[in-house]
């Protein structure tokens, strides 16, 4: 089943009914997509890309572009055309395009005009692109505008054939070091995923699903599905602050949706120092708040409940390769009971705790958490070697460290990996780690999470100099900047000197988290 039906399916029942809304309250502007309009943009452009760009079954489409009506277009008529579709994060630097669209070996690649300075430098080089089409302003002359694919591509129906295990989506979680980490998901995962979230949330036709932060991301894709599903709406607020979200939320009268860490943060300190004031907003249509995709401090879900009595909280635990956020949750009514978790399995989905050796663990024992259902990914693409390390009889090892309660309330321990989660993003040390020595100065480095109150963890780059060289933070910074580094990615927070390593050569971060985490009482 191709899950890209839908768009045909809801155009039908609901023709004239809005779907998408991209909003922005300073500017008093208000885009939006009825089901019919939306059908007819996804049928003209895959019938663009099959005719025009040869587009075929399993054949791949890069989208490098920013929340937007057009990003669902491209999105689902990439699906009507048989394709997959690869979703890149916007904030991605040259090489970081450069890697994924090489690996995917993309056909077609998309890309908003104000990210023009980032394909520029790299067109050239991407021998198997045959297509570039630019979304919005600022577009290069070898682009094909948006606009025009759109009018040239013909209106009538075309849906590929697809079957569940048929792959649909590609979602990169990886930068440009190590193997490459593409993610894929099939038609019949995505369906389970739809259809789960809808169960956890509650979501169904009357929803107005909030969908502020980036769609590349699995959290806020994969929670819309539901109402692309059935027909409800979802709204894109394109200013984040608090003033305008609020705005966004009332005047759309949203009913719930997944808010970053430092998002909903904002908001409770907006709310707490009376630049806002909640009585001012009509949120009677507000039922729920899910946080979640980095750990969650117990004082942002206090200050929720007590600012915003009326409004449920969940707390969700996911990772893309696991179907997203909702494998796990916690609901509302157990977010004061049970401080710190994640919850417990979602729809469809079953967890287990296990040692090195495989061997499940009784609760109260910390061990790797394993998940398994149908919304898991088929496979790393072109990684047969690391998807069998990583998907074991059926079961996916997340490499985070776990517990459970008794009576089967999941607690993180630990991230077995060194991933960094800054603002919902996520920031593989390695990565950074591999560019920064090869600076001049730089004997060695290691790379690790520090505190931040809003972001809740940033980059902490802990340096050792060559011997008798002194080096600047800034100089650091502008290395990283001229390395083509993602700027989310560069270290906010820097120490000097000796890098700890075991006798096998590993750096010993756990030493280094304690001294500059631990027991300095990180704080940034």
């Amino acid at each position: 089943m191709n899950f890209a039906r839908f768009c045909a399916l809801n155009a039908k029942k609901f023709p004239k009914r809005e779907f998408l809304i991209e909003i922005w309250p300073s500017k008093a502007v208000r885009r939006s997509l009825a089901w019919d309009e939306f059908n007819e943009h996804t049928d003209r452009l895959a019938n663009y890309m099959v005719k025009e760009c040869e587009i075929g079954k399993g054949e791949i489409v890069v989208q490098f572009m920013r929340n937007s009506l057009e990003w669902w277009v491209v999105y689902m008529a990439v699906l009507k055309a048989g394709g997959v579709v690869t979703p890149l994060n916007f904030r991605f630097a040259a090489n970081d395009v450069k890697y994924a669209a090489d690996v995917a070996r993309c056909k077609v690649l998309f890309f908003d005009g104000a990210l023009s300075s980032c394909i520029e430098p790299i067109a050239n080089e991407l021998d198997c692109v045959n297509r570039f089409i630019g979304v919005g302003a600022g577009l290069p002359g070898f682009a094909t505008p948006y606009p025009e694919a759109l009018k040239k591509g013909d209106p009538s129906p075309i849906l590929a054939d697809a079957h569940d295990d048929d792959m649909a989506e590609l979602m990169f979680t990886s930068g440009t070091t190590g193997a490459p980490k593409p993610v894929c998901h099939t038609h019949g995962s995505l369906f389970y995923i739809a259809v789960s979230n809808a169960l956890t949330f509650g979501e169904g036709y009357e929803s107005v699903y909030i969908a502020p932060h980036p769609l590349y991301h699995s959290g806020s894709l994969f929670y819309s599905f539901p109402s692309y599903m059935s027909a409800g709406k979802v709204l894109m607020p394109m200013e984040l602050q608090p003033r305008s979200m609020m705005e966004s939320i009332a005047s759309e009268r949203a009913t719930g949706g997944w808010v970053s860490v430092p998002i909903w943060s904002d908001i409770i300190n907006a709310v707490k120092s009376e630049e806002i004031k909640v009585g001012d907003y009509d949120l009677s249509g507000l039922r729920y708040i899910a946080l979640g995709a980095q750990p969650v401090p117990a004082v942002i879900i206090e200050e929720g409940k007590r600012l915003f009595p009326k409004v449920k909280m969940m707390n969700t635990y996911g990772i893309t390769e696991g179907g997203g956020g909702c494998s796990v949750a916690l609901y509302d009514e157990d977010m004061a009971r049970k401080a710190g978790s994640i919850g417990r399995p979602g729809p469809f989905m079953e967890v287990k705790i296990v040692d090195s050796e495989g061997n499940e663990l009784p609760y109260g024992n910390v061990g790797e958490l394993l998940v398994r259902g149908p919304r898991l990914m088929k496979e790393y693409a072109f990684n047969p070697e690391m998807t069998a390390r990583t998907i074991t009889d059926g079961w996916l090892h997340t490499g985070d460290l776990a517990y459970y309660d008794e009576e089967g309330y999941l607690y993180f321990a630990d991230r077995a990996k060194d991933l960094i989660i800054r603002g919902g993003e996520n920031i593989f040390p390695a990565e950074i780690e591999d560019v920064l020595r090869k600076h001049p100065k730089i004997l060695d480095v290691a790379v690790i999470g520090y505190p931040h109150p809003r972001l809740v963890e940033i980059g902490m780059a802990i340096i050792q100099p060559k011997n008798g060289v002194v080096i600047e933070d800034q100089e650091v910074i502008d290395f990283c900047r001229d390395r083509g580094l993602a700027k989310y990615k560069w270290p906010e927070k820097f120490a000097y000197a000796h890098i700890p390593r075991n006798p096998a050569g590993k750096i010993e971060k756990a030493k280094l988290r304690e001294k500059y985490v631990t027991a300095g009482g990180g704080a940034a």
